[in-house]
């Protein structure tokens, strides 16, 4: 290739005289962007050998020739064996330590070709200095690119370690489950210089001394490491791994995680870090991590001595009562925090709902809150959009057994209303009503019975929803229809869509005595019925729920009719998947294509219902835009 012959050319010429003759930019784009995988392989290793020989005399600013490195090195095929073998070799330390990014950015791109094989990281692994400068650029660098790629890069070689070992991740969080036994963990958690590095670059006691970074700057070291340490989950981070170390920095026996939770932050004096802590918590409750042991929370297993037990638990009431108390905090604490505190209460509730019921006082607490805040809201606020999101997160994440009336105490969830109508608080109905899914706790002795608690709450919550508001279901297929108002719309589908796919279970048929004596015992059928002002049984799913009075007359005839266009919407009208006519319809018939299939279910177990069935097949047959409005007028004289 000609355009090849050329760049080798030029940096010859640059490297002859790396002082007065000037790197090409836009040569070496015009490179940059035609480089494929389909390079002859040769041409792309004496390409990166003249690069990498160029480097280290070139006395400009060197972003042209590394980015050029990086796209040639970028190919899957371009193993971390070719890396080594580059003349002159690598000099990773140096590239690590290097003043500039593009530098830093390079050599982390070539040490990344490592994570791909445990054997390459174990290479990596043999030599203590580049794995101690690749700790401390990822700490310490004021540049947030070659942070992230530095974070990258140490992340993939733990993980490269553990491959075979029988490393695991949970898919939805990026978190691994990590046996500790390879050559990177144990440089990383056993090599004294190293493991004490990170101890000394962020923490607080020595900042700005001797040459150590700022306060400033030792708190932005503090959020690279708690961002790290909530993705593994291992032993090597959980207990001591060099008391003499550890004991320093004021650890007893929780490793590095207690010294990252409980020593090493200063959140009295910094509400930044404070944030980023309260986030760190929350993290650790979701699904992952052995965060709670049996019986006794806040156990972030740091440590089994109770002395530690006691701390933790303290922290968790501390974290959780910036939201339940914010008037026990300074003003700057509850602005900045409050939201924070919603968040980690809110995961406490959704992963851990049995544990949570099992604290009276923090269930109390947090009714209590919700009342206070949602008695203030008027019907303005709701109407222009002024809500409580970080309330309504936590009402929506409460077990719903907690959300149901007692004699002594109003449920906040009825003081939630469709009308005027309002996105968050349909999305929060939607939520609660539709039941639990399924996810299971690792401190609930009885997973199923605690989802099966959640789902009977659930149906029993709409019933008593409904027999307050007899006219919800006018107020969400009117918000439904409100094209103009798309996310509401939206949000009022979705609502529809949770009763239809609901996962509801029956309620006890009788009054269990020693159920009856818990302070969150579910009513019995008859009891609800009787709630309800109805001496008939309440429909046992959200299909037969859709197909009773008062859903029946006003959500299936909107489902059925034709999606409503309006042509001076922006993004065009009829069809146009751009316009929020068509997004509302898309979701609509989203809908009906939940109901038939619920249908279909309850017509092979009962034989009833076949005709709605037929119905509906009719209106999906015309799409999500639907045709004439005649089917939609049809449904009140079905025989139900």
């Amino acid at each position: 290739m000609d355009l090849i012959a050329d760049i080798r050319s030029h940096i010859s010429e640059v490297a002859s005289d790396p002082a007065g003759k000037a790197l090409d930019p836009r040569l070496l784009e015009k490179f940059d962007g035609q480089v494929t995988e389909s390079i002859p392989e040769a041409d792309r290793d004496v390409l990166i050998h003249q690069l990498a020989g160029l480097l280290p005399t070139l006395q400009q600013d060197p972003t042209p020739a590394t980015s050029l490195i990086e796209i040639l090195v970028r190919p899957a095929s371009y193993t971390f064996a070719r890396v080594l073998d580059i003349d002159p070799p690598v000099d990773f330390t140096a590239g690590l330590k290097a003043l500039f990014p593009s530098i830093n950015l390079v050599t982390l791109s070539l040490l990344e070709k490592a994570k791909f094989k445990s054997s390459d990281a174990g290479i990596v692994a043999g030599k203590p200095e580049v794995v101690a400068a690749l700790i401390e650029l990822w700490l310490s660098t004021s540049n947030t690119a070659v942070s992230s790629k530095a974070h990258t890069v140490l992340l993939g070689l733990l993980i490269a370690g553990e491959r075979d070992q029988g490393a695991t991740t949970t898919s939805s969080q990026d978190r691994y489950d990590l046996p500790a036994q390879s050559l990177m963990w144990r440089r990383v958690f056993r090599d004294k210089d190293i493991y004490e590095s990170i101890f000394r670059i962020c923490s607080l006691t020595n900042a700005g001394h001797n040459g150590e970074l700022s306060k400033r700057d030792k708190s932005v070291a503090q959020a690279r490491l708690l961002d790290l340490l909530v993705k593994i989950d291992c032993e090597s981070i959980r207990r001591p791994q060099m008391p003499e170390v550890e004991s320093r920095y004021g650890v007893k026996d929780g490793g590095l995680m207690e010294f990252a939770a409980l020593k090493m932050v200063g959140y009295e004096d910094d509400v930044l870090m404070h944030m980023t802590l309260i986030d760190f918590f929350a993290d650790l409750l979701k699904p992952g991590h052995s965060v709670i042991e049996t019986g006794d929370f806040a156990s972030y297993q740091l440590s089994s001595r109770s002395y530690e037990k006691q701390q933790l638990r303290a922290i968790h009431a501390r974290t959780s009562s910036y939201y339940l108390e914010p008037k026990r905090h300074s003003s700057v604490d509850s602005t900045y925090l409050y939201g924070r505190s919603a968040n980690y209460l809110a995961t406490y509730c959704s992963h851990h709902p049995a544990h949570f019921l099992s604290s009276q006082s923090v269930v109390d607490s947090s009714i209590t809150r919700l009342l206070e805040v949602l008695n203030k809201m008027t019907p303005g606020q709701w109407a222009q959009g002024s809500t409580p999101k970080h309330d309504l997160h936590v009402l929506a994440s409460l077990p719903r057994q907690a959300l149901l009336p007692t004699p002594t105490s109003a449920s906040p969830l009825f003081l939630l209303s469709a009308k005027p109508p309002n996105e968050d608080a349909l999305q929060t109905l939607a939520t609660v009503f539709q039941g639990p899914k399924n996810e299971h706790s690792p401190i609930d002795h009885t997973p199923s019975d605690t989802e099966s608690q959640q789902a009977s709450a659930a149906r029993a919550l709409y019933w008593l929803y409904l027999d307050q508001y007899p006219t919800l279901w006018q107020h969400v297929t009117k918000a439904a229809e409100t094209v103009a108002l798309k996310d509401t719309a939206l949000a009022a589908i979705a609502l529809i869509n949770a009763i239809v796919t609901a996962s509801w279970a029956p309620l006890p048929s009788n009054t269990n005595p020693e159920s009856n004596q818990e302070p969150y015992a579910l009513p019995t059928e008859t009891q609800l019925s009787s709630k309800c002002h109805t001496s008939q049984p309440l429909p046992p799913t959200g299909l037969l729920a859709i197909l009773t009075p008062p859903a029946l007359e006003t959500v299936l005839p909107y489902l059925l009719r034709p999606a409503q266009t309006f042509s001076d919407l922006v993004g065009g009208g009829k069809g146009d998947v751009e316009s929020a006519a068509y997004r509302v319809a898309a979701a609509k018939y989203d809908v009906l294509l939940s109901l038939k299939s619920r249908l279909q279910e309850y017509v092979a177990e009962t034989g009833q219902l076949q005709e709605v069935v037929s119905v509906v097949n009719k209106r999906l047959a015309l799409g999500p835009m639907g045709g004439s409005s005649e089917i939609g007028g049809r449904i009140g004289t079905l025989e139900l």
